[in-house]
């Protein structure tokens, strides 16, 4: 019974950290794409049919961090 239990939740951890196996990191693309797809926009924006992950902030750009040396 501990076995089973074991390997159930294994497979639910690999399930859960592989969002999906149609998307690829390649070459000159900024995000994980799904190479079948038709893109609508250039291959360095966010299409929100093709590309990973789909969900996110618009039009997000993270603060400036400074690192202060001490």
């Amino acid at each position: 019974m501990r076995t089973l239990r074991s390997a159930l939740m294994l497979c639910i951890a690999i399930a859960l950290g592989t969002p999906s196996a149609t998307y690829v990191a390649l070459p000159g693309y900024a995000f994980k794409t799904n190479p079948t797809c038709q893109r609508h926009e250039p291959k360095t924006k966010f299409d929100k049919r093709c590309d990973w992950p789909r969900v996110g902030f618009k039009n997000f750009t993270p603060p400036l961090v400074t690192v202060l040396g001490i």
